[in-house]
């Protein structure tokens, strides 16, 4: 697909669909939840699809209907025999369903995409294993597949390496009102993307179930929403932010929550500091863009902007120093790699060591971006395309997985 660039600084807004987080964590949660719960403004992508698909397996009722899910049913009506549910190539989904299986009668088997399976799960197989779970891998020590034969955890208390990441203690979090004793994560060495987890105990906070500290979560609590609204995907936002500021653009971007707790608003923080004009409204956000600056940054609770925030020290005059991007190494694809490969396509030089990537930026010129099976790829370059002609975006199609409109709101804007 070849991007065709804006002929002129735009006036244009945009509505956000629902959170991608938020979406997977409240169907857990509503899982665990007695009696039907709505979700409203919920995000439909490959992820939270694969997400309602392992749930379906194990015999919940799910109604989707065109901006509402209904879960009308509990753990409480799932029986004791065996499943075989697919993640397809969903991290949060196998994460949080690997939690949610040891608490649950049966045995399960889950796996996920050849990638998917690639990815790390090895620290969240021990920590469950240290709470009491029965926990096998089929395959390869470390990874998916892997057979859970446990129905209840018994333990109260675990240590788990904060260093891979955050997903792994979201997934304890979640299912922790539900171990009998209640539950302590004791966090070992550095902990990475911690914003995800305070979204999470945001969350679950949300939902009646009190968390304390760094982390503890006492016993014989339950989650009692009825109904709860998905908030608008910073995630997604961030692009069309960054277009903003490179194209000199005025763009709103509407269903966002401004004081969200969602670790990408942080992106918000990084376009001001280049001079852009980021303003607060009740709904919603936008950006008025003026420059693109380079700058040292630090995105670790932030990684998935890193792509884009690549891009746009691409423009910048000058070198842009980005630390915090070692989670990315283990994502849909090796990202850090990728970044580095297409903007050498764009003539854009790079250096990076494990936690640091380099971009000396200048004047790059069209490519043919290669997005490496990632989502985030495709639409990071796409935000270089709406400002230099010939841009041309190889499988577009992967941007199905969180933002199945995105082509679609992109060409909106003209």
């Amino acid at each position: 697909m070849e991007i065709i660039p804006l002929k002129h600084p735009v006036h244009a807004s945009v509505r956000m669909l629902g959170s991608k987080s938020y979406t997977n964590r409240a169907l857990v949660m509503a899982a665990l939840t007695k009696g039907p719960v709505s979700l409203k403004h919920p995000l439909y992508s490959e992820d939270t699809e694969a997400m309602i698909g392992c749930l379906r397996t194990l015999g919940l009722k799910i109604e989707t209907k065109p901006d509402q899910i209904v879960v009308h049913d509990d753990i409480g009506c799932i029986e004791d025999k065996h499943y075989q549910l697919f993640a397809h190539d969903s991290g949060t989904t196998a994460r949080f369903m690997l939690a949610l299986l040891c608490i649950i009668p049966g045995v399960k088997i889950i796996q996920g995409s050849p990638r998917l399976n690639e990815r790390p799960i090895e620290d969240l197989v021990d920590a469950l294993r240290e709470l009491g779970a029965a926990i096998e891998y089929c395959g390869q020590e470390g990874q998916l597949p892997v057979k859970v034969s446990t129905s209840a955890l018994s333990g109260n208390s675990v240590h788990l390496k904060g260093d891979i990441s955050s997903q792994f203690c979201s997934a304890l979090l979640l299912i922790s009102p539900y171990i009998s004793q209640g539950l302590t994560i004791h966090i070992t060495g550095p902990l990475i993307s911690k914003s995800y987890i305070e979204m999470t105990v945001s969350c679950m906070q949300d939902w009646g179930v009190n968390v304390i500290g760094t982390y503890f979560v006492p016993a014989h609590q339950a989650y009692r929403k009825k109904q709860y609204v998905i908030e608008g995907d910073f995630s997604s936002a961030g692009y069309f932010f960054a277009i903003a500021t490179l194209t000199q653009s005025t763009i709103a971007l509407e269903n966002l929550n401004p004081a969200s707790a969602q670790p990408d608003r942080k992106f918000l923080e990084i376009l001001a500091r280049m001079g852009n004009i980021v303003g607060y409204e009740k709904n919603g956000v936008s950006v008025q863009g003026k420059q693109v600056l380079a700058l040292d940054v630090d995105m670790e609770d932030f990684p998935d902007q890193v792509m884009t925030m690549a891009v746009l020290a691409a423009f910048a005059k000058g070198v842009t120093k980005i630390s915090g991007v070692r989670s990315l190494r283990v994502k849909e694809t090796e990202r850090v790699a990728a970044i580095q490969k297409n903007l050498r396509k764009m003539g854009i030089r790079t250096e990076d060591t494990h936690d640091t990537l380099t971009i000396h930026g200048g004047s790059p010129h069209a490519a043919e971006i290669d997005t490496c099976n990632d989502h985030r790829m495709a639409m990071a370059f796409a935000v270089a395309g709406t400002h230099l002609p010939g841009v041309v975006i190889c499988h577009p199609e992967v941007v199905n997985k969180t933002f199945p409109t995105f082509w679609e709101v992109l060409g909106s804007l003209g």
